[in-house]
């Protein structure tokens, strides 16, 4: 091989490590994929795919002592946790507390250490929060809690500060191969709870301020979570369309139940046809709004209003995160339980999941917790679409 051979080959060798070691940050358009057949994997990495479970659950003014003593609800809180080992658990309705870790009264810390960890008392802590906030000084607000051997926290950041505060969460999954790859699949969350009521007007104004702060701060959307109580009672309502529809493909979320899993069509309006969306329903898993307490609503399973919408990333696998068609699932409906109890025997016995679990979740809130599965795949070869500048 003469000189001028050599030099053309060490060129072309230099100019592949750049592109491959640079994809996450070289670009800013999304057109990398995780299925790169083309690339070998790096030296010492390993295959890997893993599964994260993310619940979204109103847990009904958790901390004001209106159901029942914490001690108790943290009982009825540790068997649902137990049967169902979500790895995002987003709580919206708790009462409001000071944030700071070790505060008296965090709420955070007594459901962190008395119902998560406690649930799984020899795996060590598995399960952590990222830092709340109150600035709206609001009565009510929400926590994000994950399972710290599959994800690290990064940092919280309020989009608004509406009555409550709405948080856009940034997390990373713990690649196996990270120490080799250099390259960070991060995934964000944003945490809901809108105010509730016959009218719209607010929590459509909550809800499209924080979808245009979410626009305005990523031009397309990243590995994306926005999950909660939205209080909506149909697909029409402005708040509910600012999330699912945008001039910009990559800026519109979707309702897995919807798209991608086509179970639903829409318009939806579950407050006037909740038979149409039967298994999807989350208000209430109580038929009397006086028991087993005073503090929630009753009527059965009859709206719909908790969520977990994704993004166009997610739904297409773009970045290493994928959804896995058809988890999507409303915790212990069966699909009949519509003006009835979440445990009842009419209209017929509910098999969805064990009577133990049923009676907790009558018992600790009147909402339904929503989950859904998502797939991780390792990366071994450090190429990925550019995260969007924030």
């Amino acid at each position: 091989m003469d000189n001028m051979t050599k030099i053309c080959v060490i060129c072309c060798l230099v100019a592949f490590l750049f592109i491959t070691g640079c994809a996450k940050n070289g670009s800013s358009k999304n057109t990398a994929t995780n299925n790169k057949t083309d690339t070998l994997p790096l030296t010492g990495t390993v295959q890997k795919t893993d599964t994260l479970k993310v619940m979204a659950y109103n847990i009904l003014n958790y901390g004001d002592a209106c159901q029942s003593t914490t001690a108790l609800l943290d009982t009825y809180f540790k068997s649902i946790i137990q049967n169902t080992q979500p790895d995002l658990l987003s709580c919206e309705k708790m009462s409001a507390f000071n944030p700071a870790p070790g505060a008296s009264g965090n709420l955070a810390d007594e459901i962190l250490f008395n119902v998560l960890n406690a649930a799984f008392p020899g795996l060590n802590s598995l399960y952590a929060y990222a830092t709340p906030t109150n600035k709206s000084f609001g009565s009510d607000m929400s926590v994000l809690f994950y399972n710290q051997q599959k994800l690290t926290y990064v940092k919280t950041e309020t989009l608004e500060t509406y009555i409550t505060d709405f948080d856009l969460y940034k997390l990373f999954y713990n690649d196996i191969n990270l120490s080799i790859t250099h390259d960070t699949t991060f995934l964000f969350v944003l945490v809901n709870h809108t105010q509730s009521g016959s009218s719209s007007a607010t929590r459509d104004q909550q809800v499209t301020t924080e979808m245009n702060s979410l626009r305005a701060k990523f031009s397309y959307f990243p590995n994306l979570l926005i999950m909660g109580d939205f209080n909506t009672a149909s697909s029409f309502e402005a708040g509910y369309q600012s999330v699912t529809d945008s001039s910009n493909a990559q800026t519109r979320m979707s309702d897995p139940p919807y798209n991608p899993d086509y179970i639903l069509q829409y318009p939806g309006n579950w407050d006037i046809t909740p038979y149409t969306v039967a298994p999807y329903l989350t208000t209430s898993t109580r038929q009397s709004a006086t028991i087993p307490n005073a503090c929630g609503t009753g009527g059965g399973a009859k709206s719909w209003f908790d969520h977990i919408f994704i993004s166009p990333w997610i739904v297409n696998g773009t970045n290493y995160i994928s959804y896995v068609p058809g988890s999507y699932q409303t915790i212990g409906n069966d699909g009949n339980r519509t003006g009835v109890d979440i445990n009842s025997s009419s209209p017929q016995i509910n098999t969805s999941a064990s009577a133990a679990l049923l009676n907790s979740l009558f018992q600790f809130s009147n909402k339904y917790p929503v989950m859904l599965k998502l797939t991780v795949k390792a990366n071994r070869n450090a190429v990925s679409p550019a995260d969007p500048v924030e």
